[in-house]
């Protein structure tokens, strides 16, 4: 019952992503009014934006949840922050 189940379900979505992809409605498919609508109404950069602040969300959750599991912390250090220590590093150096 179970399989008879999962390949219904597998049928529809199959059925469902044809249908968008070639029936014509008014001239155009499903998909690509989709398309369309989403182009004229989302701005890239508030998708970039939330996109940034989800994934820094998203760090600092597994930050707090994984506490103190050998995990190392974030590195916040610079490329120009990196070379001026390799120069001390290279001076030192006998």
């Amino acid at each position: 019952m179970a399989f008879l189940k999962t390949a219904l379900w597998t049928l529809s979505a199959v059925g469902l992503g044809i249908f968008l992809a070639t029936a014509e409605v008014d001239g155009r498919t499903p998909l690509e009014h989709m398309q369309r609508t989403w182009k004229h109404t989302v701005n890239p950069s508030q998708v970039d934006r939330l996109k940034d602040g989800l994934e820094d969300t998203l760090d600092d959750v597994k930050e707090k949840l994984g506490g103190a599991s050998g995990k190392l912390p974030r590195e916040r250090i610079t490329a120009s922050d990196r070379d001026a220590v390799n120069r001390v590093i290279a001076q030192k150096k006998p």
